[in-house]
């Protein structure tokens, strides 16, 4: 087989991973003798500057001079980076990645922070299982949220919190506002069914459609608010609140076809939001309904998304 055919038959191949799910699978071609397999919105995630500025602000906000970081998900080691420049004393950060772990100690090293900075290739759980972190550090960081959430593993990150947080221990993000609204959008739903094509029924195909949730830029596709945005669920990482239903009234007629989700991450002195328009690097996140509900102007209905990102839509 020729290089370009080689080349070719590893795009299909990546393209191929993608479409498997919505959220981003491992992957992918790289040039010369490195192979990238982590997603890729690591780079658009380094780019945006306002989600940098917002960390950074506050950060310097927690002033962590002489304090003890412990920091779950390293990537690049940007955020270690700006709390050692911020005059923590130490910072012990997990990656799960092995590729990213050996980048953010590589990225490190060329600073004059290194000799404060210890990245561990692990995940939390195990590193905490190993006795890697320190316990009752003065600040736990960890910025592991997805489009919806919960889809990096906030609640089993959660429990490794819990395990090294002390009362005096602060938390960042301290709180995560998950808002909702629901939308009427058959363009939006059909970016996770199939029907009928050249007459051929392929609704075969819908067994394998995403239940939960998956990936959108809102302002992309055509959709109507049949709601105004309410807050469903706030997420914490020690004691956080269990998933309840949330009334809504429809603002007009229409099919709610499911919610449009996204966030705000409260990390004490400034904050970060993957809302629509918000020019994020995250996406916002779409939550298929079950069963597509037609609904008329003026009528009562509760909404909710559970642990696992499905939701539900219920007449009052």
């Amino acid at each position: 087989m020729s290089f370009a055919g080689g080349i070719v038959n590893k795009i299909q191949a990546a393209v191929a991973s993608r479409r498997a799910s919505p959220h981003e699978l491992p992957l992918e071609l790289g040039t010369d003798d490195f192979s990238r397999d982590f997603p890729a919105w690591h780079f658009s995630m380094v780019n945006d500057h306002k989600r940098n500025g917002v960390i950074e602000k506050a950060i310097a906000a927690m002033n962590p001079a002489g304090k003890t970081v412990v920091e779950i998900g390293t990537g690049t080691g940007l955020i270690a980076l700006l709390f050692a420049r911020y005059g923590a004393a130490r910072v012990v950060s997990c990656e799960l990645n092995k590729n990213l772990a050996d980048i953010a100690r590589e990225i490190i090293a060329q600073t004059p922070f290194h000799n404060r900075i210890e990245v561990i290739h692990a995940s939390s759980t195990m590193a905490i299982r190993r006795g890697l972190l320190p316990r009752s550090p003065d600040i736990i960081f960890t910025e592991t949220l997805d489009c919806g959430v919960v889809g990096e593993g906030f609640f089993s990150i959660a429990r490794d919190i819990e395990k090294l947080a002390a009362p005096h221990t602060q938390i960042m993000p301290m709180k995560v506002r998950q808002r909702a609204i629901v939308i009427d959008s058959s363009a939006i739903a059909d970016l996770n069914r199939s029907g009928v094509a050249c007459g051929f029924d392929l609704q075969a195909l819908n067994r394998f459609s995403t239940k939960n949730y998956f990936p959108i830029h809102a302002e992309l596709h055509k959709h109507r608010c049949l709601t105004e945005a309410q807050v469903v669920r706030e997420f914490t990482y020690i004691n956080c609140a269990e998933a309840e239903l949330v009334p809504v009234v429809t603002l007009e007629n229409g099919i709610a076809h499911g919610l449009l989700s996204w966030f705000e991450a409260n990390f004490g002195g400034a904050m970060t939001t993957n809302e629509p328009f918000s020019g994020s690097h995250w996406h916002q996140a779409f939550h298929p309904f079950q069963n597509e509900l037609r609904v008329r102007a003026g009528q009562e209905l509760d909404i909710r998304i559970d642990d696992g990102g499905f939701a539900s839509i219920l007449l009052s």
